[in-house]
């Protein structure tokens, strides 16, 4: 049964580096948003593209960070190699409850030069004068996911966890059923960070809108809500690879969040 166990999470790890050389994004989908106290949270790892990806189990050569709060306190989350959804736990009691997850970094090595330069401008990150032609461009990139979670009609809070960058929503997921607008804070370093475009994804009734925006001077930026649904947003931070121990000409870190927001 081990050795079995073992092959299928070997197949996964494989299938896991493949998606991975197609698409940087990963995030947290709960199967449900807001719960009962006392159900279970299921909660699966995703990568792919357009809030659109596959699902894989828990692995933990591929997870730096995984915690869960409540009310800002962790929950000791116990874990097995392929657990499927990758993330399960019990949520005890009414609140708020946040998931944080940092993934192990991983290397991606561009075919050419045009799909290097499509990953930045899709990204707001191209500078014709920063980035030149090379024939062989490796990068070096590491996620950084949350999901805001409910039990029992609490207000979804979020805070700041303790990710090297992170996307906060300033305001509780509930007080934002009356709002246009999302306001949103981005931290790189537990320090605002400006002039960063935030993707926003939103899937209402299978439509799903796309929308980008670029943080002020303080780090911040409002996106709309419309008619509510499930959000994903992402931001990317670029940088030169300042890690000798890694083998990667660039860096790259990746912010994700979700919530549902019901009208």
């Amino acid at each position: 049964m081990k050795n079995l166990l073992k092959k299928i999470i070997s197949l996964f790890v494989f299938y896991f580096y493949c998606t991975l050389s197609f698409s940087h994004e990963l995030w947290l989908e709960p199967v449900n948003f807001n719960l009962k106290p006392n159900q279970i949270l299921q909660t699966h790892i995703k990568v792919g593209q357009n809030f659109h990806g596959e699902k894989y189990p828990y692995i933990g050569a591929e997870t730096i960070k995984l915690n869960l709060f409540h009310d800002t306190k962790i929950i000791q989350l116990k874990h097995r190699d392929g657990d499927y959804p990758a993330i399960q736990a019990t949520l005890a009691k009414k609140g708020s409850y946040i998931l944080a997850y940092e993934s192990a970094p991983e290397l991606l090595q561009y075919d050419n030069f045009d799909k290097f330069k499509s990953f930045l401008e899709e990204q707001g990150l191209w500078n014709q004068e920063k980035y030149t032609s090379s024939d062989k461009i490796s990068e070096s990139y590491t996620r950084y996911a949350k999901s805001i979670i409910t039990a029992g009609n609490a207000p979804g809070s979020d805070f700041k966890t303790g990710l090297l960058f992170e996307l906060v929503v300033l305001n509780s997921i509930s007080n934002l059923r009356n709002q246009s607008d999302i306001p949103v804070k981005l931290y790189y370093q537990d320090k605002p960070y400006a002039n960063c475009q935030i993707t926003m994804f939103r899937l209402f009734q299978n439509n799903l809108d796309i929308y980008r925006i670029v943080t002020n001077d303080k780090g911040e930026a409002k996106i709309p809500i419309k008619e509510g649904g499930k959000f994903l947003l992402n931001a990317v931070y670029f940088s030169k690879n300042d890690n000798k121990q890694i083998n990667a000409d660039w860096k790259s870190l990746w912010a994700s969040s979700t919530f549902e927001i019901i009208k």
